[in-house]
């Protein structure tokens, strides 16, 4: 008879090297540099940086204003030149949600002045969500989402 303690042994160090190899990662970390990316975002807009831009939107991406306007990528690319971003501020108190090791959803509020082109300028005050996805290495935001804010 085969003794089984050597294979149960082997298969409890297996399941730990499994454990230790999908740790989370560090939340505080992964919210910074999301929160990083974000506001390089906001940045890209107002400075109407569409190359950028299409480094930062994923090909399948997709934004959802709180007007209820949506925009894949493609409209966004071609909607930025038509917008003029004055100001924004997003407030400090922001989280990050795992979804998983390769997803992650940001939440944060944000005021923005601004206006389309012929358009009159307004203050919107939302709370933004904004879902990104790790493929190859770098994040991705796929979808972004606000809602009015009183």
């Amino acid at each position: 008879m085969i003794d089984g303690r050597p294979l149960a042994l082997l298969a409890v160090l297996g399941l730990a090297g499994t454990v230790r190899a999908q740790q989370p990662p560090d939340v505080a970390k992964l919210r910074d540099e999301l929160m990083a990316l974000e506001r390089a975002s906001w940045e890209h807009l107002k400075t109407r940086d569409r190359v950028a831009m299409r480094r930062y939107l994923a090909d399948d991406g997709l934004l959802i204003f709180s007007d209820g306007t949506r925009y894949d990528k493609r409209e966004i690319l071609d909607y930025i030149p038509n917008y003029r971003l004055d100001s924004y501020e997003i407030e400090p108190t922001y989280a990050v949600r795992m979804i998983s090791p390769t997803v992650a959803t940001l939440l944060y509020r944000i005021t923005s002045r601004g206006a389309a082109r012929l358009g009159r300028t307004t203050t919107d005050k939302v709370l933004a969500s904004s879902l990104y996805v790790r493929r190859d290495g770098k994040w991705w935001s796929v979808l972004y989402q606000e809602t009015p804010l009183k």
